[in-house]
């Protein structure tokens, strides 16, 4: 399996002047460990980390030479024919491998006991040509902002990327990671920017198999608010990190 990380984004919502990901939440701690910490229990099951960059990002590139000895680490520049956060991702087409799954560089996911979230991915890849991390969410007004998706049985039969009001009433989740085996990952990739773009879509155009489980927690640490609220979180608990 191999883990890409989208990075290429200019980061705008936090107003940073230096990438978000190096962003230090805690004593050399900083947004993108916490993924990487997280990885770090899957290791052996991992054959190399894919970061998708932008030029600006160099000090990104040696903020993470401290994971070098636990991961290969490969750099993929994104290539700006491509489009947005679906595009990052397409911009590695060249290096997916059998199984990959996407991570977001600035969110806080921790898997459910019973679904760890690198071993239950790699379990529904080899069921499904996709698979959707998701956390089941009701609330209209929140999928609008989201990856709103439609889940039933464990299978995802809608997807649109922040949807209308009215249109999010149709969806009961929204997704956290996902992974796609090789074969599909320019169709489902070229999907989600066509959603992006605000196309309808079919998700059944992909595959007839698009799995879903669901996670424990998810936050999005790029916006200051949950920023804020997520460090004052860790400051009270001691900084312990929950099991991906």
């Amino acid at each position: 399996m191999k883990v890409i990380l989208p990075c290429a984004g200019k980061g705008t919502r936090l107003g940073l002047p230096y990438p978000k990901e190096v962003h230090l939440i805690a004593e050399q701690t900083a947004l993108i460990d916490l993924t990487f910490l997280r990885l770090q229990n899957f290791a052996d099951s991992i054959s190399e980390v894919i970061v998708i960059i932008s030029p600006e990002k160099a000090l990104l590139i040696e903020y993470l030479q401290k994971w070098r000895n636990d991961f290969y680490i490969k750099f993929i520049y994104f290539d700006d024919r491509n489009f947005e956060w679906a595009g990052s991702i397409m911009s590695a087409e060249k290096e997916f491998g059998e199984k990959n799954v996407v991570f977001l560089p600035d969110s806080f996911l921790v898997g459910l006991p019973e679904y760890p979230v690198i071993p239950t991915m790699n379990a529904t890849l080899d069921e499904a040509a996709a698979s959707f991390g998701y956390l089941p969410c009701l609330a209209p007004e929140i999928l609008q902002h989201l990856g709103a998706l439609l889940v039933e049985g464990g299978r995802v039969k809608g997807f649109c990327d922040k949807p209308a009001l009215t249109e999010a009433r149709g969806f009961n989740a929204f997704w956290t990671t996902f992974g796609f085996t090789g074969e599909i990952g320019r169709d489902l990739l070229q999907l989600m920017t066509r959603s992006i773009q605000r196309e309808a879509v079919d998700v059944s155009s992909v595959s007839t198999e698009v799995a879903a489980f669901p996670v424990q927690e998810y936050k999005d640490l790029g916006v200051w608010p949950n920023l804020l609220e997520f460090n004052k979180k860790m400051e009270s608990s001691g900084i312990v990190f929950p099991e991906f």
